[in-house]
């Protein structure tokens, strides 16, 4: 997928707050991208949509070559650069179908620059009219409904606790859940906010999600979105390490066959662990990684007796 074309220019100041939170798993870069606007037919009727799953996820990183090398030699994911009008772009493969883009871009020369950060993709049937929603409900629009070729229409958005995301309605449709997940496919997604309530409430509206409570030992505000009867991500408190107006975050999991070896590999390969091997609130092992460039990513081992992104 392109990256986006430049915002407007309230859209590039509202990227700009966004850049300014580096804390923690508070990731965030300036998305501005390569003019790649084009005027591609609207996606076919036919074609399937699943709204409100989580079908993509985007990386803007200041060295492509570093983060091929990282998330290749962790993943296994191939790489298809792209040809784009400014900058780099490759697309992130697995088994023969995209699940990422990787975007060049340079960090702001500041003295403390924003880390880089994965954004996720939502799908939708309409993004001009849930971008429009997404207003009337208190969220900023950073990049307007743009066509961009060969993938669809698309827009990004910061919700009203400032997490960023973007919407797709994909010119081909929607990966169909049946389909098996293998190691390197995006398994799982959490949103980290200081108002879980407010903010689940906000994805319903948007998505149309039917929103399951999913209390923990040490919460009651913790939530599961789920759409066609599938349970697609959680919506979970800020984590104690960070401070309580710490801006929200999605954070998505990439499916591992060993979590264990996933963290120790992204350490050789120049990555960190944020965030050790543990055991979740459904007994599924995961971690928090981050690559050399300092981008967030939770790795996941599923197993047969795990619910389809419960509580993480």
């Amino acid at each position: 997928m392109p990256p986006f074309p430049r915002p407007s220019r309230a859209g590039t100041a509202a990227v700009t707050l966004s850049a300014a939170l580096s804390i923690g798993l508070g990731l965030t870069a300036p998305l501005s991208g390569a003019h790649a606007q084009t005027t591609v037919p609207a996606p076919a009727s036919e074609a399937k949509v699943l709204p409100g799953k989580i079908v993509y996820a985007q990386l803007t990183t200041p060295d492509l070559a570093k983060a091929k090398a990282f998330y290749g030699g962790l993943l296994g994911w191939t790489f298809q650069d792209r040809p784009v009008s400014r900058g780099h772009y490759s697309e992130a493969l697995v088994n023969g179908h995209v699940v990422a883009g990787l975007v060049e871009r340079p960090l702001p020369d500041t003295d403390n620059p924003p880390h880089p950060l994965w954004l996720p993709f939502f799908s939708a049937p309409d993004v001009a009219t849930l971008t429009k929603s997404s207003r009337q409900w208190g969220a900023k629009v950073l990049f307007r409904p743009t066509m961009i070729q060969g993938r669809g229409e698309q827009a990004i958005i910061a919700d009203p606790q400032g997490a960023l995301f973007a919407s797709l309605h994909a010119l081909h449709g929607d990966q169909n859940d049946t389909d098996p997940t293998v190691q390197g496919d995006w398994i799982w997604h959490s949103l980290l906010t200081s108002t879980p309530s407010a903010s689940a409430g906000f994805y319903q509206k948007l998505f149309g999600y039917q929103v399951e409570a999913a209390p923990a030992p040490d919460t009651n505000q913790r939530y599961i979105l789920e759409a066609q009867s599938v349970a697609r991500a959680t919506v979970n408190p800020l984590p104690p390490r960070l401070p309580p107006n710490a801006r929200a975050r999605w954070l998505s999991f990439v499916q591992v066959d060993s979590v264990g070896s996933a963290a120790e590999k992204a350490v050789q390969l120049g990555g960190r662990v944020l965030v050790e091997p543990h055991l979740d609130h459904q007994n599924s092992m995961i971690a928090v990684l981050a690559d050399p460039a300092g981008a967030a990513f939770g790795v996941m081992e599923l197993h047969d007796t795990d619910l389809t992104g419960d509580a993480k």
